[in-house]
Formats: C-alpha cells, sequence, structure tokens
C-alpha cells in the first residue's frame, strides 16, 4: 500500500476561524494548492451539522478528488463514569463518520491505572465495536494523559479489545511527551490505522521533527495515511506546502 499524506483540517482553524475559508473549501485546499490525498475532521467542525451539510461536504471531497478518510473526536470520553453519554457520543461519531465516507472514527478514551477501570472500558469498547463495524468503519484509540500515554500500555488494551477494527491513532504531540518520541511512534505504527503529524512540537531533546517522524513509522513497515496538523502561529498553508514537499521527497528516497 501507498502511504497517504493528507490534511488535519484542524490546521485550517485560524483562516476558518477569520472567515477566509470555510470548512466546505478545505478538500479543494488539500488537493489543489496542497498537493494531499484526503482530509481528517476534527468533530468540532460539524457542530451544528445537518444530513444536508455532510452531503455537501462529501460531494466537494468527491469532487476534489479528496475523500474524507477519518473523522477525529475531540473529547475525552470518560467510559466508566459517563457509560451512556460515551456509548451515545461514539454511535453520533461512527453515523457522521458513515455518512462523509471515512474509513475510521477516532475517539479519545480516559483510562486510568485502576485495573477494573480497564476492565470496564474494555468491556465498553467491545460493545461500541458493534455499532462501528456494522458501520463498516474501524475504531482508532487516541493516547491521552493516563494508562495510554504509554504506548505498551495503549497496545495492551487494544489486543485486549481485540478484533480486525480496532486500531491506535498515534500523536506527534503525545509521542513527544514521552521518553523516546520516534520508538513510540515505532511501537504504535502497526496498530495505527492512522497517524496525525502536529507540527511543530516537543521541546530540546524532544522536539519531533515531522520528517523524522513520518521515516520512523516508514521503518516499521507503516502504509497508511498521514495528517499534517499544522499547529503554530505562522501561515498555515505555507507551514504545510513546505513541510509536505519535504515529507513527498522523503517517500520518494525511501522507495
Amino acid at each position: 500500500m501507498t502511504l497517504l499524506l493528507t490534511l488535519a483540517i484542524e490546521s485550517l482553524d485560524p483562516l476558518i476561524e477569520n472567515g477566509e475559508h470555510g470548512v466546505l473549501d478545505s478538500p479543494e485546499i488539500s488537493s489543489n494548492q496542497l498537493g494531499l490525498r484526503g482530509v481528517m475532521v476534527n468533530a468540532d467542525h460539524l457542530s451544528g451539522w445537518g444530513p444536508d451539510q455532510y452531503d455537501a461536504f462529501r460531494n466537494a471531497a468527491d469532487k476534489a478528488h479528496c475523500p474524507c478518510l477519518l473523522l477525529r473526536g475531540s473529547r475525552q470520553l470518560d467510559l466508566v463514569g459517563e457509560q451512556e453519554a460515551g456509548r451515545e457520543r461514539i454511535q453520533r461519531l461512527a453515523v457522521a463518520a458513515n455518512r462523509l465516507g471515512c474509513n475510521a472514527v477516532a475517539i479519545t478514551p480516559k483510562v486510568t491505572s485502576d485495573e477494573q477501570a480497564v476492565d470496564a472500558i474494555v468491556s465498553e469498547l467491545r460493545a461500541a465495536m458493534a455499532v462501528v463495524e456494522r458501520l463498516d468503519l474501524n475504531l482508532l484509540l487516541q493516547p491521552c494523559e493516563g494508562l495510554t500515554s504509554d504506548p505498551d500500555e495503549l497496545i495492551e488494551v487494544i489486543k485486549r479489545i481485540g478484533g480486525f477494527r480496532i486500531g491506535a491513532l498515534p500523536t506527534f504531540s503525545s509521542a513527544s511527551l514521552t521518553s523516546d518520541p520516534l520508538e513510540t511512534l515505532r511501537k504504535l505504527a502497526p496498530y495505527a490505522g492512522g497517524i496525525v503529524a502536529d507540527f511543530p512540537c516537543g521541546k530540546g531533546k524532544k522536539k519531533l521533527d515531522p520528517v523524522e517522524g513520518l521515516v520512523a513509522v516508514r521503518e516499521v513497515g507503516y502504509s497508511n495515511s498521514v495528517a499534517l496538523r499544522y499547529v503554530g502561529s505562522k501561515n498555515p498553508l505555507k507551514e504545510i506546502e513546505k513541510v509536505a514537499e519535504k515529507m513527498k521527497t522523503t517517500l520518494e528516497e525511501l522507495k
């Protein structure tokens, strides 16, 4: 499989907020301006949307030949203390992802080190998989503070849930918080249904160069999508374009 470089629409938030671009413009920007091959949408972008808006976005993506591959949940889920709300949230995200034509939906479950809590979360996520699989989607778990900040623990949770449609959504920003960011990415890449390349991120020795992160996951055979997410204060289009070109050149060299 060919690794796909895509656009995290969050990168364009400053331009969307000042009215320079709209969310519906993002597939065309991704494809024609940045030369990327898909988009990752954040759940916040869909606030207040109904069927007409979902269909308009999917049509815009089809027209630009730039599919929406992943819907990323924007909040942490407490699947122990707020089970019903968590179940409802996952179901709503899955239905939206299916309507947009995505192949995966990502969530961030809060997981503590308490064994009983872990058991309960694993059970909840197994139940959620029934909805996700029925809609022909993959469910991806994003690391966050707590147990899943450790890549080995996140992998263990994924293994305990089991099945072919459960995986991880590693992010460069979360990897940069670990003792060895590149090794963290190498560990999670075989379980990843997508990767978010946040940049710039990290500080000092843990500052993670986006191209080095890309090389690390390619070294272990990763061949899915990498969503470029610019989090700095400069012009996002210019910064993404520069990194995308470096990544494309690197991928050619690695062939």
